[in-house]
């Protein structure tokens, strides 16, 4: 993957356990168009490639801005941007992608963020401003001290459509958002982006009062733990390219035998949440254990995410 080399030319806390970036390529030259939902891979080094989404104005491609937020649990991403790099600091950046794209189609839309997960949709909420489209965004946070982006929500122009919710419990969370979901408009969409549970939390009551599913779109930060329930056993994969085979055992991804054997595959998060690793399926039926695919996707069994999906089948052929 081509990478572009850029430079940290400024750093600060937005807010509580969270540190913007604003990265600038180290040759002067101007960055890729992005549009909101989109995200970018740092190479942090270690080995170590995170995806962030871009959260400064679409509209200005001489520098990109991420907001990233510590992790307790960190593998090692957030540790680095939160204590490693600072003003001056190199790295390298992948161009965007967009698995989070907004429908042209769309009449209102209600963008709802949970924590962090305000990064892309506030890119959204400035385009549906500048663009005259009528839209609405809840705002989840723990604290006034824990929301990114706060004076501009709460006194700059996004003010007028927005919602802070500080420090709800979930059966108030469930309340508000039922309240906001109980009657869709006509063409009426659905954003919505955080942790698993509130996604989770999100798409239940959207179900609920009937949102289709092609009228909600997210993207999670991370992926589900595993349950100790899901089976794990072996498999045959085959490669349609080359025509190799290979066996993944159980306690193995399809990535790490496949780079073991010296085929490459590209990847990001690793955990089923990106979709950079998604390949086409020719044969078999895939174990989705991703989040990242849709249902309709899962069932046509066509595509998987192999850095942790597996396979129902004895036998699966992808298209690598």
């Amino acid at each position: 993957m081509n990478t572009i080399p850029v430079r940290v030319v400024a750093a600060e806390t937005i807010a509580e356990g969270i540190r913007l970036l604003k990265l600038a390529p180290q040759d002067g030259s101007m960055l890729p168009a992005w549009e909101p939902g989109s995200h970018i891979d740092l190479h942090l080094g270690q080995g170590i490639t995170r995806q962030y989404s871009l959260c400064g104005s679409y509209a200005d491609t001489s520098t990109y801005e991420v907001a990233v937020k510590r992790e307790a649990e960190s593998r090692g991403g957030s540790k680095i941007v939160h204590e490693a790099l600072r003003v001056g600091s190199e790295l390298t950046i992948s161009a965007p992608r967009n698995h989070f794209t907004m429908s042209d189609e769309a009449g209102h839309s209600l963008l709802v963020a949970g924590g962090i997960g305000i990064t892309p949709i506030i890119s959204m909420a400035r385009q549906f401003h500048d663009r005259d489209h009528t839209f609405e965004l809840l705002y989840f946070t723990r604290s006034e001290t824990h929301t990114a982006f706060r004076d501009e929500l709460a006194n700059g122009p996004l003010n007028a459509s927005c919602r802070l919710l500080f420090g709800q419990e979930r059966d108030a969370v469930e309340e508000t958002l039922d309240n906001a979901l109980r009657k869709r408009r006509d063409g009426g969409h659905l954003y919505l982006c955080g942790p698993q549970p509130f996604m989770d939390t999100v798409r239940m009551v959207a179900a609920r009062h009937g949102w289709p599913d092609d009228a909600v779109h997210l993207e999670y930060f991370a992926a589900a733990p595993s349950s100790d329930t899901e089976p794990k056993t072996s498999f045959d994969l085959k490669l349609a390219r080359s025509y190799k085979t290979f066996t993944i055992p159980a306690d193995r991804t399809i990535v790490d035998v496949l780079r073991e054997h010296g085929t490459d595959v590209e990847t990001s998060c690793e955990q089923g949440v990106c979709g950079t690793c998604v390949v086409k399926v020719l044969e078999g039926s895939p174990d989705h254990r991703d989040c990242f695919l849709t249902a309709q996707e899962h069932a046509r069994g066509d595509c998987m995410a192999v850095c942790v999906s597996r396979s129902h089948s004895k036998l699966l052929v992808v298209d690598l």
